[in-house]
Formats: structure tokens, C-alpha cells, sequence
């Protein structure tokens, strides 16, 4: 069996914003054998990660630069096999029960979505973006902080600049949202 070593760094950095539009060139198509997830909470570099099929969230973590000195490590189940398009979220020592609070509330907001095509992304407060199937709140948060910091979506696939928007929640909300 290979064990996997998960880097913890010496210092705690400030976490840096990965959903800024200079990640433009990330959102390439993964190869055959390959997936995409974001990777967020208590990590060095939270952000979107190529992980081949059968990684585990050890890799996942490990690409990430490891784990924050704040970090819970058994918060999360590393070695738990990852899937295309999923968010591996590392809560902070402390927070291990928040994870399924959220959990919770996100299927909440998808048992009632609202009509296709009512949710203008340039308009929309977080609680009405959150609202729509493949955002949830954290996507909705990060899409309204990038749209104040940087003004208005040209097309809906600029939402993959957001840090957590994978293309398979863009394609989940595509039809909820309007064209701009």
C-alpha cells in the first residue's frame, strides 16, 4: 500500500482570492482519465485541480500546497476517492460540523429552484443566485464579489472565472439563468 503524505506549512498565509478572471486559461477540457475539483477552506492555495481518476482527496489537498496550520485534518475523509466536479472542502479546526450545516441548506435551496431563465447573474443578490441548481451559497457569494470587484459578465461561461464554478454546475444553472 502507498501512503500519502498531506504538506502542512510552517506559517499560516493569508488566503488568496482564486476567482479572479486571470485564471481565463485554466478551463481546459480534462483529458481522458483525468478530472477537475476545487479544492477550499483551510489549504494553502484553494483553487481548481486536474487530479487523474481514482485520486484520492490526499491528492487533491497535497496539490492544493497542503494543509493550513488552522486546518482540521479529520474533518475531512482524505482518503476518499475524488469525483469530476466536485469541491473538497477542509474545514478549520472547530468547524467540522458547519460542513454538513451547509450541506444541508444547499439541498434546500435546490428542492425549489426558481423559473428557468429568471436569474439575471449581473443583478442577482448571493441568496437569489444560491437559489438556482449548481451554484449553492459559497459559488453565489464568490460570483457577487467578483461581479463588484470587476463589473459585469459579458456571457455566462465568464462564471467559470469564479473560483468553484466547475462547467458541470455552469451547465446544472445554465438554464436558470439569463442570457446576457
Amino acid at each position: 500500500m502507498q501512503s500519502v503524505s498531506v504538506a502542512t506549512p510552517s506559517s499560516d498565509p493569508d488566503p488568496a482570492y482564486s476567482g479572479s478572471r486571470r485564471h481565463r486559461g485554466f478551463h481546459r477540457a480534462a483529458a481522458p482519465g483525468e478530472l477537475v475539483v476545487y479544492v477550499a477552506g483551510a489549504v494553502v492555495r484553494p483553487g481548481l485541480y486536474h487530479l487523474h481518476l481514482g485520486d484520492r482527496y490526499a491528492q487533491a489537498v497535497a496539490s492544493a500546497g497542503g494543509l493550513r496550520p488552522s486546518a482540521d485534518a479529520a474533518g475531512v475523509n482524505l482518503a476518499q476517492r475524488a469525483a469530476d466536479g466536485e469541491e473538497i472542502y477542509v474545514p478549520a479546526a472547530g468547524e467540522g460540523s458547519r460542513t454538513r450545516v451547509r450541506e444541508t441548506r444547499t439541498r434546500r435551496h435546490h428542492a425549489t429552484p426558481p423559473p428557468d431563465g429568471s436569474v439575471d447573474v449581473n443583478t442577482a443578490d448571493a441568496a437569489q443566485l444560491a437559489a438556482v441548481p449548481g451554484i449553492g451559497r459559497a459559488v453565489a457569494s464568490r460570483i457577487v464579489e467578483l461581479r463588484e470587484r470587476e463589473g459585469s459578465f459579458a456571457s455566462l461561461d465568464e462564471l467559470l472565472d469564479v473560483a468553484g464554478m466547475t462547467q458541470g454546475r455552469l451547465e446544472r444553472a445554465r438554464s436558470y439563468l439569463r442570457e446576457l
